[in-house]
Protein backbone atom coordinates (compact mmCIF):
# COMPACT_ATOMS: atom_id res chain seq x y z
CA UNK A 1 0.00 0.00 0.00
CA UNK A 2 1.07 3.67 -1.02
CA UNK A 3 0.32 6.59 1.40
CA UNK A 4 -1.58 9.69 -0.64
CA UNK A 5 1.03 11.83 1.55
CA UNK A 6 4.02 9.92 -0.11
CA UNK A 7 2.85 10.43 -3.23
CA UNK A 8 1.69 14.18 -2.99
CA UNK A 9 5.42 14.83 -1.64
CA UNK A 10 6.83 12.93 -4.52
CA UNK A 11 4.55 14.98 -7.37
CA UNK A 12 6.02 17.90 -4.95
CA UNK A 13 5.53 21.59 -7.13
CA UNK A 14 3.53 19.60 -9.64
CA UNK A 15 0.70 19.48 -6.72
CA UNK A 16 -1.44 22.66 -7.08
CA UNK A 17 -4.25 21.97 -4.46
CA UNK A 18 -5.40 18.64 -2.62
CA UNK A 19 -9.36 18.46 -1.97
CA UNK A 20 -10.20 16.03 1.24
CA UNK A 21 -8.21 13.72 3.66
CA UNK A 22 -4.86 12.51 3.26
CA UNK A 23 -4.33 11.82 6.64
CA UNK A 24 -3.71 7.31 6.65
CA UNK A 25 -5.35 7.55 3.31
CA UNK A 26 -3.70 4.56 0.90
CA UNK A 27 -3.67 3.39 -2.94
CA UNK A 28 -2.99 -0.49 -3.66
CA UNK A 29 -2.59 -0.41 -7.46
CA UNK A 30 -3.09 1.28 -11.22
CA UNK A 31 -5.83 -0.03 -13.18
CA UNK A 32 -7.67 0.56 -16.34
CA UNK A 33 -10.72 2.38 -16.28
CA UNK A 34 -13.27 -0.42 -16.23
CA UNK A 35 -11.42 -1.99 -13.38
CA UNK A 36 -11.13 0.55 -11.16
CA UNK A 37 -12.03 0.16 -7.14
CA UNK A 38 -11.97 1.53 -4.07
CA UNK A 39 -7.85 1.09 -3.55
CA UNK A 40 -6.69 2.32 -7.08
CA UNK A 41 -5.36 5.74 -7.95
CA UNK A 42 -7.59 6.63 -10.78
CA UNK A 43 -6.75 9.79 -13.11
CA UNK A 44 -8.59 12.15 -15.49
CA UNK A 45 -7.31 11.94 -18.80
CA UNK A 46 -7.08 15.50 -19.45
CA UNK A 47 -8.64 15.37 -23.23
CA UNK A 48 -11.82 13.47 -22.25
CA UNK A 49 -14.91 14.97 -22.48
CA UNK A 50 -17.26 15.14 -19.36
CA UNK A 51 -14.45 14.93 -16.74
CA UNK A 52 -16.70 16.16 -13.48
CA UNK A 53 -19.13 13.35 -14.20
CA UNK A 54 -16.60 10.41 -14.59
CA UNK A 55 -14.91 12.10 -11.11
CA UNK A 56 -18.33 11.82 -8.97
CA UNK A 57 -18.90 8.18 -10.66
CA UNK A 58 -15.71 6.95 -10.42
CA UNK A 59 -15.07 3.92 -7.65
CA UNK A 60 -11.89 5.17 -6.85
CA UNK A 61 -11.08 7.44 -3.60
CA UNK A 62 -7.96 9.15 -4.71
CA UNK A 63 -8.30 10.66 -8.50
CA UNK A 64 -5.54 12.96 -10.63
CA UNK A 65 -7.40 15.75 -11.67
CA UNK A 66 -6.86 18.85 -13.62
CA UNK A 67 -8.80 22.16 -12.90
CA UNK A 68 -11.83 21.45 -14.86
CA UNK A 69 -12.87 19.19 -11.99
CA UNK A 70 -14.60 20.82 -9.03
CA UNK A 71 -14.96 19.51 -5.74
CA UNK A 72 -18.60 19.32 -5.90
CA UNK A 73 -20.64 18.20 -2.43
CA UNK A 74 -21.39 14.90 -4.23
CA UNK A 75 -17.72 14.54 -4.26
CA UNK A 76 -17.26 15.43 -0.63
CA UNK A 77 -19.81 13.18 0.50
CA UNK A 78 -18.04 10.20 -0.67
CA UNK A 79 -14.86 11.17 0.75
CA UNK A 80 -12.78 11.04 -2.00
CA UNK A 81 -9.54 12.53 -1.96
CA UNK A 82 -8.45 14.94 -5.48
CA UNK A 83 -5.42 15.98 -6.33
CA UNK A 84 -5.28 18.69 -8.43
CA UNK A 85 -2.08 19.16 -11.36
CA UNK A 86 -1.70 20.78 -14.38
CA UNK A 87 -1.45 17.43 -16.18
CA UNK A 88 -2.99 14.03 -14.40
CA UNK A 89 -1.36 11.50 -17.60
CA UNK A 90 1.91 12.70 -17.09
CA UNK A 91 1.82 12.73 -13.38
CA UNK A 92 0.42 9.13 -13.62
CA UNK A 93 3.05 8.47 -15.48
CA UNK A 94 5.49 9.91 -13.09
CA UNK A 95 3.79 7.76 -10.26
CA UNK A 96 4.05 4.85 -12.09
CA UNK A 97 7.07 4.84 -12.75
CA UNK A 98 8.13 5.68 -9.04
CA UNK A 99 5.50 3.06 -7.14
CA UNK A 100 4.39 0.26 -9.17
CA UNK A 101 6.97 -0.63 -12.03
CA UNK A 102 9.29 -3.06 -11.34
CA UNK A 103 12.76 -2.55 -11.98
CA UNK A 104 15.51 -4.91 -13.40
CA UNK A 105 18.32 -5.79 -10.93
CA UNK A 106 21.82 -4.43 -13.07
CA UNK A 107 23.75 -7.73 -14.07
CA UNK A 108 25.44 -9.57 -16.96
CA UNK A 109 23.37 -12.86 -17.30
CA UNK A 110 25.56 -15.73 -17.45
CA UNK A 111 25.12 -16.90 -21.09
CA UNK A 112 25.70 -13.10 -22.43
CA UNK A 113 29.60 -12.90 -24.58
CA UNK A 114 31.13 -9.33 -24.01
CA UNK A 115 34.73 -8.57 -26.12
CA UNK A 116 37.46 -8.30 -23.27
CA UNK A 117 37.58 -4.50 -24.88
CA UNK A 118 34.43 -3.43 -24.11
CA UNK A 119 33.16 -0.49 -21.61
CA UNK A 120 30.05 -0.73 -19.66
CA UNK A 121 29.21 2.08 -17.50
CA UNK A 122 26.98 1.73 -13.87
CA UNK A 123 24.25 -0.27 -13.23
CA UNK A 124 24.38 -1.82 -16.84
CA UNK A 125 21.79 -5.04 -17.06
CA UNK A 126 22.68 -7.42 -19.94
CA UNK A 127 20.30 -9.93 -20.64
CA UNK A 128 20.06 -13.60 -21.68
CA UNK A 129 22.33 -14.91 -24.76
CA UNK A 130 23.42 -10.84 -25.82
CA UNK A 131 26.78 -10.80 -27.66
CA UNK A 132 28.29 -7.00 -27.12
CA UNK A 133 31.18 -6.22 -29.16
CA UNK A 134 34.06 -4.04 -28.58
CA UNK A 135 31.65 -1.05 -27.39
CA UNK A 136 30.95 1.46 -25.06
CA UNK A 137 27.99 1.33 -22.92
CA UNK A 138 27.21 3.99 -20.56
CA UNK A 139 25.53 4.23 -16.89
CA UNK A 140 21.69 2.87 -16.09
CA UNK A 141 21.59 0.92 -19.45
CA UNK A 142 19.47 -2.02 -19.98
CA UNK A 143 19.71 -4.76 -22.54
CA UNK A 144 16.91 -7.21 -22.78
CA UNK A 145 18.07 -11.43 -24.48
CA UNK A 146 19.17 -11.81 -27.47
CA UNK A 147 20.48 -8.24 -28.12
CA UNK A 148 23.74 -8.12 -30.70
CA UNK A 149 25.93 -5.32 -30.34
CA UNK A 150 28.73 -5.03 -32.56
CA UNK A 151 31.61 -2.96 -32.33
CA UNK A 152 32.40 1.03 -32.79
CA UNK A 153 29.25 1.79 -31.29
CA UNK A 154 28.63 4.14 -28.13
CA UNK A 155 25.30 3.91 -25.70
CA UNK A 156 24.64 6.67 -23.13
CA UNK A 157 22.89 7.08 -19.91
CA UNK A 158 19.39 5.57 -19.52
CA UNK A 159 19.19 3.70 -22.97
CA UNK A 160 16.94 0.65 -22.94
CA UNK A 161 17.28 -1.77 -25.61
CA UNK A 162 14.84 -4.85 -26.11
CA UNK A 163 15.02 -8.50 -27.07
CA UNK A 164 16.10 -8.76 -30.83
CA UNK A 165 17.70 -5.68 -31.60
CA UNK A 166 20.69 -5.62 -33.91
CA UNK A 167 23.04 -2.52 -33.47
CA UNK A 168 25.58 -1.66 -35.29
CA UNK A 169 27.09 -3.99 -38.39
CA UNK A 170 27.64 -2.48 -41.80
CA UNK A 171 25.18 -0.85 -43.67
CA UNK A 172 24.02 -1.79 -47.09
CA UNK A 173 25.47 -0.33 -49.73
CA UNK A 174 27.14 -1.44 -53.16
CA UNK A 175 29.01 0.15 -56.33
CA UNK A 176 29.08 -1.68 -59.72
CA UNK A 177 32.09 -2.26 -61.65
CA UNK A 178 32.64 -2.24 -65.43
CA UNK A 179 30.79 -5.70 -65.52
CA UNK A 180 27.99 -4.92 -63.19
CA UNK A 181 28.91 -6.74 -60.67
CA UNK A 182 28.25 -5.57 -56.82
CA UNK A 183 31.05 -4.38 -54.78
CA UNK A 184 30.73 -3.27 -50.93
CA UNK A 185 30.88 -0.16 -50.25
CA UNK A 186 33.09 0.42 -47.25
CA UNK A 187 31.46 0.78 -44.08
CA UNK A 188 33.78 2.60 -41.28
CA UNK A 189 31.66 4.71 -39.52
CA UNK A 190 30.21 4.53 -35.72
CA UNK A 191 26.79 4.13 -34.18
CA UNK A 192 25.93 6.53 -31.22
CA UNK A 193 22.96 6.99 -29.49
CA UNK A 194 22.39 9.10 -27.08
CA UNK A 195 20.79 8.90 -23.75
CA UNK A 196 17.26 8.22 -22.78
CA UNK A 197 17.01 6.37 -26.51
CA UNK A 198 14.36 3.34 -26.16
CA UNK A 199 14.86 0.82 -29.16
CA UNK A 200 12.35 -1.52 -29.53
CA UNK A 201 12.64 -5.55 -30.13
CA UNK A 202 13.72 -6.78 -33.31
CA UNK A 203 14.85 -2.96 -34.94
CA UNK A 204 18.15 -3.00 -36.38
CA UNK A 205 20.35 0.03 -36.61
CA UNK A 206 23.38 0.19 -38.75
CA UNK A 207 26.41 2.23 -38.16
CA UNK A 208 28.02 4.77 -40.76
CA UNK A 209 29.89 4.11 -43.95
CA UNK A 210 32.25 7.32 -43.64
CA UNK A 211 30.10 9.18 -41.06
CA UNK A 212 28.05 8.04 -38.00
CA UNK A 213 24.97 6.82 -37.72
CA UNK A 214 23.50 8.81 -34.66
CA UNK A 215 20.17 8.22 -32.74
CA UNK A 216 19.92 11.96 -30.79
CA UNK A 217 18.57 12.36 -27.15
CA UNK A 218 15.14 10.74 -25.67
CA UNK A 219 14.29 9.43 -29.02
CA UNK A 220 12.02 6.34 -28.95
CA UNK A 221 12.22 3.61 -31.59
CA UNK A 222 9.43 0.88 -31.64
CA UNK A 223 9.32 -2.76 -32.72
CA UNK A 224 10.53 -3.89 -35.96
CA UNK A 225 11.86 -1.11 -37.36
CA UNK A 226 15.13 -0.30 -39.69
CA UNK A 227 17.72 2.61 -39.54
CA UNK A 228 20.24 2.74 -42.38
CA UNK A 229 23.30 4.03 -42.28
CA UNK A 230 24.67 7.53 -42.43
CA UNK A 231 20.86 8.44 -40.83
CA UNK A 232 21.51 12.03 -38.43
CA UNK A 233 18.11 11.28 -36.23
CA UNK A 234 17.67 14.77 -34.03
CA UNK A 235 15.85 15.07 -30.11
CA UNK A 236 12.40 13.65 -28.96
CA UNK A 237 11.67 11.90 -32.24
CA UNK A 238 9.08 9.07 -32.05
CA UNK A 239 9.48 6.58 -34.45
CA UNK A 240 6.64 3.96 -34.48
CA UNK A 241 6.30 0.33 -35.71
CA UNK A 242 7.62 -1.13 -39.07
CA UNK A 243 9.31 2.21 -40.19
CA UNK A 244 12.13 1.73 -42.61
CA UNK A 245 14.47 5.06 -43.28
CA UNK A 246 16.68 4.55 -46.04
CA UNK A 247 20.32 5.63 -45.54
CA UNK A 248 21.92 9.38 -45.47
CA UNK A 249 18.27 10.66 -44.08
CA UNK A 250 18.71 13.66 -41.94
CA UNK A 251 15.55 13.90 -39.42
CA UNK A 252 15.11 17.33 -36.69
CA UNK A 253 13.81 17.29 -33.49
CA UNK A 254 10.34 16.03 -32.48
CA UNK A 255 9.14 14.47 -35.45
CA UNK A 256 6.59 11.81 -35.54
CA UNK A 257 6.83 8.77 -37.51
CA UNK A 258 3.51 6.94 -37.52
CA UNK A 259 3.25 2.90 -38.63
CA UNK A 260 4.78 1.08 -41.76
CA UNK A 261 6.51 4.33 -43.01
CA UNK A 262 9.48 4.44 -45.77
CA UNK A 263 12.19 7.11 -46.57
CA UNK A 264 13.48 6.85 -49.88
CA UNK A 265 16.87 7.69 -48.35
CA UNK A 266 19.10 10.73 -48.63
CA UNK A 267 16.04 13.33 -47.56
CA UNK A 268 15.53 15.92 -44.87
CA UNK A 269 12.69 16.01 -42.60
CA UNK A 270 12.32 19.09 -40.72
CA UNK A 271 12.03 19.66 -36.99
CA UNK A 272 8.47 19.02 -35.74
CA UNK A 273 6.87 17.33 -38.49
CA UNK A 274 4.25 14.53 -38.73
CA UNK A 275 3.94 11.53 -41.30
CA UNK A 276 1.01 9.36 -41.56
CA UNK A 277 0.36 6.07 -41.60
CA UNK A 278 2.09 4.68 -44.43
CA UNK A 279 3.75 6.88 -46.53
CA UNK A 280 5.95 6.45 -49.31
CA UNK A 281 8.17 9.78 -48.19
CA UNK A 282 10.20 10.62 -51.65
CA UNK A 283 10.84 14.12 -50.91
CA UNK A 284 12.25 16.42 -48.03
CA UNK A 285 9.31 17.59 -45.75
CA UNK A 286 9.47 21.15 -43.95
CA UNK A 287 9.47 21.97 -40.37
CA UNK A 288 5.79 21.62 -38.88
CA UNK A 289 3.97 19.64 -41.84
CA UNK A 290 2.15 16.72 -41.75
CA UNK A 291 2.54 14.61 -45.09
CA UNK A 292 0.20 11.70 -46.10
CA UNK A 293 0.01 9.25 -48.78
CA UNK A 294 2.03 6.99 -51.02
CA UNK A 295 3.60 8.96 -52.65
CA UNK A 296 3.84 11.31 -49.65
CA UNK A 297 2.47 14.88 -50.20
CA UNK A 298 1.90 17.69 -47.85
CA UNK A 299 -1.83 17.44 -45.88
CA UNK A 300 -4.24 20.50 -46.50
CA UNK A 301 -6.52 20.81 -44.14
Amino acid sequence: MIAVREIIEFLDSEVIQVFGNTEKVYVKHLKPAESVDKDTLDWINPARIGKQEIVENSKAKVILVDKDVKYSSNIQSQNKTLILVNNPKLCLVKIGHKFFVENLTPGIHQTATIHSLAKLGENVHVGANCSIGNCTIGNHVIIYPNVVINDKVKIGDHVTIKAGAVLGFDGFGYERDGSNNLIKFPQLGNLIIHDHVDIGSNTCIDRGSLSDTVIGFNTKINNLCHIAHNVVIGKNVVITAHVAISGSTIIGDNVWISPNVSLRGHQKIGQGATIGMGAVVTKDIPSGETWLGNPAIRFEE
